[in-house]
């Protein structure tokens, strides 16, 4: 290793006091052009690294400190500071302007490096020592501590120290050594021969004219970006043939189906080349293309760093297969009020801890990092990441937000306390694909607002008091085997989700929360109530289907309030201690209907299974095939209304179900505490074991069922004497007959096809009691 020679090279440790001389900033400025020739000294004679003197260094902008390859500059426990004076010209801004606080630049660059290290120091920025007394001050954000562009590769920054810069600590610029940009592709319609690289007949390709590739220096790749703000191409399909051809137009070979934002051989010898662009038919399309030459810097890490009160943000991700790993990320861009040393914060809100907004690139990695402190945690995208194992907590914002992209893993995160715990916005790419699993997220929301072109798959996450979790109207997402724990949270919880598979939703006391969904399957809800509903319920009356489900301690609420008729349906599910729930209040015309097929009812401590709530017509509740099991001797009736005086406002409905009292002694109860709001009681085939039911009122009661039974009682002879009879037709059958019967059954008149059977005229008075049962011969 070099130890650096001070005096040799005109460097000077101490950091000068304000207010700043010109002589102090000819210190910095000398100091950083001596450090730049005492690494150039190092890299020219074979050292493979440099050693600052410890102490403290002045710095100044515009110039940086120029990183070199195959060298590391150790820092060596020394600090180096950016001297700045908001409202002081300083000798080295060429600008004639008056808004001195504008002035900017970069600390220390690696520049079109390779195997260049920064490493045990600690570097300061601009920030400390500004004034803001001007308001419009807080909006600069053009200086940097350390900055990745230009194609650098396979070089670090560790175990550093940097704070206080006014746009990021640490920034990577997905910049080459070469670019081509807002160029002509002279654009034809077809395609190019594979063997021979001439043009051939296509109606849905698009080709260039011959490009000619870079020479001194030439290039080994190049890849293929978007331009502008929003860095997307115009592509249909992200994918390209490139065709190489030497000086002399001599076809050398073709690469096909080159996905863009990724590095493109360029192969020895080649000096042009034309690209064909599938799925297109407009030569006059803008495609939005930059060619970036050399890369754009990868396989870069920023690693042991404690990187802090960045006035903006923290770290600006860019490139491909760069690596943040194992830093502290803290009190970067600040989410509200001021920062506590009074300094104000950046006025727009993409304050963040790390940030791709601006960035492209494949492959980027942000993990084992803590962050926290910033308005946003993480915002990042395009073509491919990978988000691991990073605490993020604090954030007044979001925790982590995904940009544009083709591919995202989230996997072992921490997330605490953010206004947003994760947001997902439109991929702009086919077949996009985002995996968040094995997450533990608490407080703040999590809404995937953007999701409709991804395929999102959330699994096996433990997720605790989030207030409200949408995920989107998309079919394509897969929600299983999430834990959902509430346990704090003072406001009710609202769950969006068209599909609910393999989860438990769990709270540490009695909690109501609402469910919009469609589909639930294999979950389990402790001591909540659940009030379901559609997505679209307010629109269109929708259905939800649960099955094998286990329901402790709470409630399943089917209630209209302001929405179209809703239908659920629960299936070989299990209820402990859980309320069924139906209601209709203030919305005519709607319907609640809940359906509980194959499954077991167990009560060790209520006093009623089903609760209403209504004051409109449009209540059913129906027990199919199900057991009832009571362990109780409080419990007192199947329906408990909480609006007693209302009237014919709900129906009950059992079917081949028993109702068991396992207590030594039958149990006695009643199908409702009052009549007033009961429609029907309609009970089939009802068995009881150790119970006593005691009979509703007469006029309610029905013993038969009347989605596949019609009985009513009619005049059975308008001619002769008056009498009636009760005519049963059997709704299942599609052409029904009559037969005539006395009180014991005896036939009295041949069958007779019917045709309507609310209006059957029979003229036979051979009996005074008659009954009428319709059914198929």
């Amino acid at each position: 290793m070099y130890l650096i020679e001070l005096s040799r090279w005109g460097i000077k440790q101490g950091l000068p006091a304000k207010p700043y001389t010109p002589a102090d900033y000819a210190m910095a400025d000398a100091n950083i052009q001596g450090i730049n020739r005492a690494l150039r000294y190092a890299r020219d004679n074979g050292y493979p690294g440099a050693v600052l003197p410890e102490g403290s260094y002045a710095l100044c902008y515009p110039r940086a400190i120029e990183m070199q390859s195959h060298l590391t500059f150790h820092l060596n426990g020394s600090t180096l500071k950016v001297i700045y004076d908001s409202d002081t010209k300083s000798p080295f801004d060429p600008r004639t302007t008056t808004d001195y606080y504008n002035f900017g630049g970069k600390s220390l660059v690696f520049d079109n490096v390779t195997d260049a290290h920064l490493t045990g120091g600690t570097i300061i920025g601009d920030r400390d020592d500004r004034s803001f007394l001007s308001p419009n001050e807080a909006r600069m954000e053009g200086t940097y501590g350390v900055s990745f562009q230009r194609s650098t590769r396979f070089s670090s920054i560790s175990h550093c120290t940097v704070r206080d810069y006014m746009g990021d600590n640490v920034t990577f610029a997905s910049t080459a050594s070469r670019e081509l940009a807002e160029f002509n592709l002279n654009l034809t319609l077809g395609a190019l021969d594979y063997t021979t690289g001439q043009p051939v007949p296509s109606s849905n390709t698009l080709t260039s004219g011959f490009l000619s590739l870079p020479a001194n220096p030439s290039y080994s790749s190049f890849l293929v970006a978007g331009a502008g703000y929003a860095r997307l191409t115009a592509l249909t399909t992200r994918e390209i043939d490139v065709f190489y051809y030497r000086a002399d137009n001599s076809y050398m070979g073709a690469l096909r189906r080159k996905k863009i934002y990724t590095d493109i051989t360029i192969p020895d010898g080649a000096a042009k080349m034309r690209l064909v662009f599938f799925n297109e038919t407009s030569p006059a399309k803008n495609m939005q293309l930059t060619l970036k030459f050399g890369s754009i810097p990868h396989h870069n890490t920023v690693e042991y760093n404690e990187l802090f009160n960045g006035h903006r943000g923290g770290i600006t991700l860019g490139g491909s297969y760069n690596v943040l790993q194992h830093n502290v990320i803290r009190d970067n861009g600040k989410g509200s009020g001021r920062f506590l040393d009074g300094k104000p914060i950046f006025p727009d809100s993409t304050r963040y801890a790390v940030n791709q907004e601006d960035s492209y690139g494949d492959n980027c990695v942000i993990r084992h990092n803590l962050m926290y402190g910033s308005n946003h945690g993480i915002l990042a995208g395009c073509y491919s990441l990978h988000v691991e194992n990073n605490h993020i907590y604090n954030m007044d914002s979001i925790g982590i937000n995904l940009y544009s992209l083709r591919f995202a893993v989230l996997k072992g995160n921490v997330i605490y306390n953010c206004g947003t715990t994760l947001g997902l916005m439109n991929s702009n790419f086919a077949d996009a694909y985002v995996e968040i699993t094995g997450n533990s997220l608490t407080g703040g929301n999590l809404s995937f607002f953007g999701n409709s072109t991804y395929q999102v798959h959330v699994t096996d996450n433990h997720l605790t008091d989030i207030p409200n979790l949408n995920m989107g109207a998309s079919e394509l997402t897969v929600f299983r085997g999430n834990r959902i724990r509430y346990s704090s949270l003072t406001s009710t919880p609202v769950i969006t989700i068209n599909k609910l598979e393999g989860c438990v939703l769990d709270s540490s006391v009695p909690r109501d929360i609402t469910l919009k969904t469609y589909r639930v399957l294999a979950s389990t809800f402790n001591n909540v109530r659940v009030n379901l509903q559609t997505v679209n319920g307010t629109a269109a009356s929708e259905k939800i289907y649960m099955e094998c489900c286990t329901f402790l301690d709470g409630a399943i609420t089917n209630h209209i309030y302001l929405t179209k008729s809703r239908e659920v349906t629960i299936v070989r599910s299990s209820f402990t201690d859980t309320v069924l729930k139906a209601g209709n209040i203030n919305t005519p015309g709607s319907q609640a209907v809940t359906i509980v097929e194959d499954s077991d009812l167990i009560s060790n401590k209520l006093t009623a299974l089903i609760e209403t709530d209504f004051n409109q017509p449009g209540g059913t509740i129906r027990l199919t095939r199900s057991t009832v099991l009571l362990n109780n001797s409080s419990f007192a009736y199947l329906v408990d209304h909480t609006k007693p005086g209302v009237r014919f406002v709900f129906t009950l409905f059992l079917k081949d179900s028993t109702i068991r009292y396992t207590g030594s002694v039958p149990l006695s109860l009643a199908y409702y505490d009052t009549a007033n709001p009961m429609i029907r009681v309609i009970s089939v085939n009802t068995g009881l074991d150790n119970v006593i039911l005691l009979p509703p009122d007469p006029a309610l009661y029905v013993d038969y069922d009347p989605e596949t039974t019609y009985r009513t009682t009619i005049s059975l002879a308008p001619d002769g004497p008056a009498f009636s009879a009760t005519v049963v037709y059997n709704l299942n059958t599609n052409a029904p007959y009559i037969l005539i019967l006395t009180p014991d059954n005896q036939v009295i008149q041949p069958a007779v096809k019917i045709l309507d059977p609310n209006r059957i005229l029979i003229t036979s008075t051979t009996a005074l009691l008659v009954k009428v049962i319709v059914q198929k011969l």
